[in-house]
């Protein structure tokens, strides 16, 4: 079994329905559950937080936990252990809830369920890893740390390459509206010909390339985490039509939205283990029906 400092041990998506609750457990490793949105109540150790979109909540070792849902409540949620040293001294004194409204904690989990599917090489050291750099900006309360997203598209860039810097901030703030290569290179402080020359020797794009692919990473949160429909998330994205946003979607994902957004929702409440020898226990109930399927680990 692999050394890890932070040894992920299971994660999913899920959705509790309206009047689902969770038994109050506890148990012997920590845990994070991030709410995407919805109403209810959350319990730990004694005490009640009502649910808010956008609330991470870290519940350490042998703390009592559990939740009432009063309408449909959307959440991520991992479970790990973490060795002992000053990252498990830190996570101990932390608080217990942090307002994260960034979609880049979502995208950060989703890259470690990503991990946990495809269980490519290496995997359990890249969910490591991916777990550690959460843990670490939760504990420097940075919420607007930078997004997995469309930030992903902008690694390469230079620090000091400020024309890039420029014109990406204006791609972000205006991607909403019709926007055209000349207001870009405006907002950058050069000509024309000069912003396609940085956007290509540094990303390999033109900046109107650049643009649709930050619609397209955009887009794919809202498909996501809202329940708009497709002709509404494209113009919230800034696509004049569905049409338009239906063929570079394709294009770039390799399937419609309609497809996407299917293949999304299917994975929602399906266990991704990371270490093989985890077993979760399901502790949902519906009413007066229980599910509860697994001991867990010990």
């Amino acid at each position: 079994m692999p050394n890890l400092p932070v040894d992920v041990l299971w994660i999913a998506r899920y959705d509790y329905g309206r009047g689902w609750s969770l038994r109050m457990h506890q148990h012997n490793y920590l845990q994070m559950i991030l709410f995407l949105d919805g109403k209810g109540v959350f319990t730990v150790a004694g005490q009640q937080y009502p649910i808010r979109g956008g609330e991470l909540f870290l519940i350490r070792s042998g703390e009592d936990h559990g939740l009432q849902a009063d309408s449909l409540v959307r959440t991520l949620d991992v479970k790990f252990r973490v060795a002992n040293g000053a990252l498990a001294t830190s996570l101990l004194r932390a608080n217990r809830v942090l307002q994260w409204n960034e979609p880049s904690l979502a995208a950060r989990l989703e890259r470690i369920r990503a991990e946990g599917e495809q269980k490519s090489r290496f995997y359990r050291e890249m969910c490591s890893i991916l777990l550690t750099e959460i843990l670490y900006l939760y504990l420097r309360n940075d919420p607007a740390a930078a997004a997995v997203d469309a930030a992903q598209l902008v690694s390469g860039v230079a620090p000091h390459d400020h024309i890039l810097q420029r014109a990406i901030a204006c791609i972000r703030d205006n991607h909403r509206r019709p926007l055209t290569i000349r207001e870009i290179a405006r907002a950058a402080g050069c000509t024309d010909r000069t912003l396609r020359l940085h956007f290509h020797d540094v990303l390999r794009m033109k900046p109107l390339a650049f643009l649709q692919r930050h619609r397209i990473a955009q887009a794919k949160l809202l498909i996501q985490y809202s329940d708009y429909t497709l002709k509404e998330i494209a113009e919230q994205v800034g696509f004049q039509t569905i049409h338009h946003f239906t063929r570079l979607f394709t294009n770039q994902e390799g399937s419609s939205p309609a497809v996407w957004r299917r293949e999304y929702l299917e994975g929602i409440r399906k266990d991704v283990y990371i270490n093989p020898s985890f077993e979760n226990r399901i502790l949902t109930e519906r009413g007066a029906e229980w599910h509860s399927n697994v001991a867990y680990l010990d």
